[in-house]
């Protein structure tokens, strides 16, 4: 699940991106921004709404920025009448010197570059100390939004407890170089759960590494059971890696071999494209981008109401709250006795 650096008082005002109902929540959060900027006469407030903070300029915070920023740019200004979606202020925050640390230098400048073309402000080497519902306080700037999304940070799950293991600092178990788990040769440990390095650099926490981890955990099991000789250990072979910056920029790095621009951008799509599931979905979701890039109609704006941060607070108070009445039983039953 997604870290907060110690920060978890921003969680219920900085939702996260993991999965497709916080998508959904996203969402709505920057639609109703707008519709709450429309009604508004308050040219404070007004300004307050239309800022959307992104915090952590990895590939998921510069995608989300690119896309707020092309939202308010290109596809939303027809459809209010009060306010100027493109007067919308994006902010992307990173802690560190540069967005997209994990790509080459050149790749991370021109993505910066694409950023501020599309109006984004990058404020880089400041961390989010504060969330609330007014804003953020970055450094010794307080930065006022309404909307704000937290895409910095990956904290492993509770495995490493569960076994009682040594982990690193973001909560990974610390593996053998064949993804067992040091002095138990029949646990395996894989994904961005497993701290293990291959060719003596870390392997970082994305889908293609655990792809790979579970080919050779199946390999390491095969091999036991036929009585063969399993292999010593896990390598990793880096595939590459992809960002999107707003409509047709993205970066594209695969070691040696380096793409930019739109070119980058197709290639992004493709990819993405070649991984789904069927010949159905490929067919299904390569016509649905080409239409809605060729004639700039874009999928339903729908403001929705589920949202999966509350819902969790709320399921955790409905939790020690069951918990509670049944501690509560159990003293009066053992008074009684």
């Amino acid at each position: 699940r997604h870290s907060y650096f110690g920060n978890d008082a921003c969680e219920p005002y900085a939702p996260v991106l993991k999965t497709l109902d916080y998508a959904t929540n996203i969402r709505r959060r920057v639609l109703t921004a707008f519709e709450e900027a429309e009604q508004t006469d308050d040219p404070a407030k007004r300004e307050a709404l239309m800022t959307f903070a992104v915090i952590g300029a990895g590939p998921t915070g510069v995608e989300l920025a690119g896309v707020i920023a092309d939202l308010a740019r290109r596809v939303l200004p027809r459809e209010f009448r009060r306010i100027d979606t493109r007067r919308s202020r994006v902010v992307l925050i990173e802690a560190g010197p540069r967005v997209l640390s994990g790509f080459p230098d050149d790749l991370s400048d021109y993505a910066r570059a694409s950023l501020e073309k599309l109006g984004v402000t990058v404020m880089t080497g400041e961390a989010v100390s504060e969330c609330n519902s007014e804003g953020l306080q970055v450094g010794d700037d307080f930065v006022p939004a309404r909307t704000l999304i937290w895409a910095a940070g990956v904290q492993a799950s509770n495995a490493g407890k569960w076994l009682g293991c040594k982990t690193d600092r973001a909560g990974r178990v610390e593996v053998n170089p064949d993804l067992t788990l040091p002095g138990h040769p029949e646990i395996f440990v894989i994904g961005d759960t497993a701290s293990v390095t291959s060719n003596g650099k870390p392997v970082p926490g994305i889908a293609p590494a655990a792809r790979q981890m579970g080919s050779h955990v199946a390999a390491t099991v095969c091999a036991r059971i036929a009585g063969l000789i399993p292999p010593e250990k896990f390598t990793y072979r880096h595939l590459g890696s992809l960002a999107t910056i707003g409509r047709g920029a993205a970066d594209a790095d695969f070691g040696r071999f380096r793409l930019k621009g739109a070119l980058a951008w197709w290639f992004w799509g493709a990819a993405h494209i070649y991984f789904l599931i069927g010949t159905r979905s490929r067919v299904t979701v390569a016509w649905s981008w080409l239409w809605s890039y060729f004639t700039g109609q874009n999928s339903a704006r729908l403001i929705t109401v589920s949202d999966p941060v509350t819902a969790r607070h709320e399921a955790i108070a409905a939790a020690e709250a069951v918990a509670e009445a049944a501690a509560q039983q159990a003293e009066a039953l053992r008074r009684s006795a």
